[in-house]
């Protein structure tokens, strides 16, 4: 796959679909290369009049690595991190600042921006720090990161927590753990489906020293709530009803925060995106790109006195 010079990262990243339609960047959650993202969903959107990019993060996949010791596990990173004693490598900011360089580098003028968890986070920063270059949002199973947000319980906190995978077993048994906890409750989770994203993901390159920078960029991140009334892109929620990490609640606060945001709560659905839940994202991404002109229609309009 080809890589995009970006500063100093070399991120990897790919495309389908053809070259001259509009642009949609698929940012995915926590420390989750470019393969977390199935091929079949890509061409789905594709099918629909997008150029579809997906991109491995720095720390993932085959982008460039930061160099440097980490602690070996979350609660160890969380104590050293409340004690003052590390540092984040980077922000989610930095994320956000790489995804307009990936632009930049493949000649985008303006995309339509998919995140989910913390692809949505980083979604948000890329509309706040590059407002021209954003023309939509469809954020998935996300948060404003306000101290608002209600919290996942002590069970899902539990899960979370889980000791990290170390080789390729320990991985698959990890995903199966984390996201049959955390995703779909109605369907249930498809097991098969969990396992082939795993074996592909770690293949493509994961780290647990990288999982944990991430993680550190997510902790110590901007409350974005109090910013977002800025964005001015179309934006669409998407937030499942079974999420464990973000409860309704937290779509419903990032929905009122962004100037005029749609917001859809899907039934059954948990912290991920499994195929059963492809064609409301479908939706709403062909939704965006339907009401992006009625939008700024509406926007240029003077207010009636």
């Amino acid at each position: 796959m080809p890589r995009a010079q970006i500063g100093v990262h070399s991120i990897e990243y790919s495309t389908t679909g053809d070259q001259r339609a509009p642009a949609l960047v698929l940012i995915m959650g926590t420390a989750a290369p470019l393969t977390m993202w199935d091929d079949e969903f890509c061409e789905g959107l594709a099918d629909r009049g997008f150029r579809v990019v997906r991109f491995d993060y720095r720390d993932t996949g085959r982008s460039t690595y930061t160099q440097g010791p980490m602690p070996s596990s979350i609660p160890e990173m969380m104590a050293a991190f409340a004690e003052g004693k590390l540092k984040p490598s980077y922000r989610l900011e930095d994320l956000a600042d790489d995804v307009v360089g990936l632009l930049d580098v493949l000649g985008i003028e303006q995309a339509h921006l998919l995140g989910l968890s913390q692809g949505g986070g980083v979604a948000q920063l890329t509309a706040l720090r590059a407002p021209t270059r954003v023309s939509a949002l469809t954020l998935i199973a996300c948060s404003t990161a306000s101290p608002d947000v209600p919290p996942p319980s002590p069970e899902t906190m539990s899960v979370l927590l889980s000791p990290l995978p170390m080789d390729r077993q320990s991985f698959l048994d990890w995903n199966r753990l984390i996201y049959t906890y955390t995703g779909a409750k109605s369907p249930p989770p498809d097991l098969d489906w969990i396992r082939r994203r795993a074996e592909r993901t770690w293949d493509q390159g994961w780290t647990a020293a990288g999982f944990l920078r991430h993680l550190l960029a997510v902790i110590s991140a901007t409350n974005r709530k109090p910013l977002l009334p800025s964005v001015r892109a179309p934006a669409w929620i998407v937030n499942g009803d079974a999420d464990p990490v973000f409860a309704v609640e937290a779509a419903q606060e990032l929905q009122k925060a962004i100037r005029g945001a749609r917001l859809t709560i899907v039934p059954g659905m948990g912290h991920d995106l499994p195929p059963a839940f492809w064609p409301v994202v479908f939706e709403t991404v062909g939704g965006l790109r339907e009401g992006r002109s009625r939008f700024r229609e509406a926007e240029a309009k003077p207010e009636r006195s």
